[in-house]
């Protein structure tokens, strides 16, 4: 049991970084996306509703993306 023990931890080392692109990467793209926004909306540019859609979009593919890696990983990791 302890050699099993080790080598499961051993295991969760290693792929330790698959969980990381999850918590890191779609939060940082909803932060560029939001920057992204702001800047547009700083220079006063009329834009009709599909302008403004589209200047939304990469903060909503970035939210999306994160819930459905959750989900992924949610169902993924099942015991």
């Amino acid at each position: 049991m302890a050699v099993l023990s080790l080598v499961l931890t051993a295991l969760s080392v290693l792929t330790f970084w698959l969980v990381v692109p999850l918590f890191v990467l779609p939060p940082l793209a909803f932060f560029l996306g939001y920057k992204a926004y702001k800047a547009r909306r700083a220079k006063l540019v009329p834009a009709g509703r599909f302008g403004q859609l589209l200047s939304v979009l990469p903060m909503a593919l970035a939210v999306a993306a994160f819930c459905l890696e959750l989900y992924v990983m949610n169902v993924g990791y099942r015991a």
